[in-house]
């Protein structure tokens, strides 16, 4: 939404009574070291007892209402850009099926070792806070925005395309590398769009003069982006799809 001015989390721990207190001291402590690298930390919070373990909380922020973005501003014309590359379903599956019955057929298809580092990867994309990617819509002024998260990339998009009244055309899709086997290994729908993302990028729509300014800004901070796409004048009802000959790059990140 380009709210910088991170303010406080206010966490929530569920736990089973059998799962050590270390382990809960240690997802708390996560949570703060990830605060406080982002200038910010935990100020309180709910701890109950749960049959199964939940962690997650609420974050709050202060941003003046001219730099909140909002994904009903797209415009005819604008470029489309991803600020982290998709795959993370398909990636921690391959981490939980390493560790039960399906081992083995999973390593009949898969190096263990392409496997540990597509898993790697997803850690880092799911790990790294779009802060700074707030700090570029910021200062370089972007129509509209959204986060790719469980309704996936195509999921989103339309979203942004129905709330801005634009087709979205998108031909270029990062992925992490090794994923796009793993998801059809799995049954998963990462080329098609619709794959489940978990703490993924901002998907940002941009005049084109603006698209060089934004990606200079994101690599100042060692952060990568890619031009997924555009937006049109809407042919019947306002969507998204993916192009017939949309093209995937396999990549890391940082």
């Amino acid at each position: 939404m380009g709210a910088v001015n991170i303010v406080s989390l206010q966490a929530f721990l569920g736990y089973p009574s059998e799962l050590p207190e270390s382990i809960v001291a240690g997802v708390l402590r996560g949570m703060n070291d990830f605060m406080t690298a982002i200038g910010s930390q935990v100020t309180g919070g709910q701890t109950i007892r749960n049959p199964w373990p939940v962690f997650g909380g609420i974050c709050l922020g202060v941003a003046h209402p001219r730099d909140i973005v909002y994904p009903s501003g797209a415009k005819v014309g604008d470029v489309v850009v991803l600020t982290k590359p998709l795959g993370i379903q398909p990636a921690m599956r391959s981490y939980r099926e390493l560790k039960d019955e399906r081992r083995d057929e999973l390593l009949d298809h898969f190096k263990e070792s392409d496997l540990l580092r597509a898993q790697e990867i997803a850690v880092r994309v799911m790990t790294k806070s779009n802060l700074e990617v707030a700090k570029a819509m910021n200062t370089v002024g972007v129509d509209a925005a959204t986060d790719v998260t469980g309704f996936g990339l195509l999921g989103h998009a339309n979203n942004v395309a129905s709330m801005s009244g634009v087709d979205i055309v998108i031909g270029q899709i990062p992925v992490i590398r090794g994923t796009l086997g793993l998801a059809e290994f799995f049954g998963h729908k990462l080329s098609k769009g619709t794959s489940a993302e978990t703490a993924g990028g901002m998907l940002c729509f941009i005049r084109p003069n603006k698209a060089e300014q934004f990606r200079d800004l994101l690599s100042q901070s060692g952060l990568p982006c890619w031009t997924i796409g555009k937006t049109t004048k809407p042919r019947e009802s306002p969507g998204a799809r993916i192009a017939g000959d949309v093209e995937f790059i396999e990549t890391e990140f940082p």
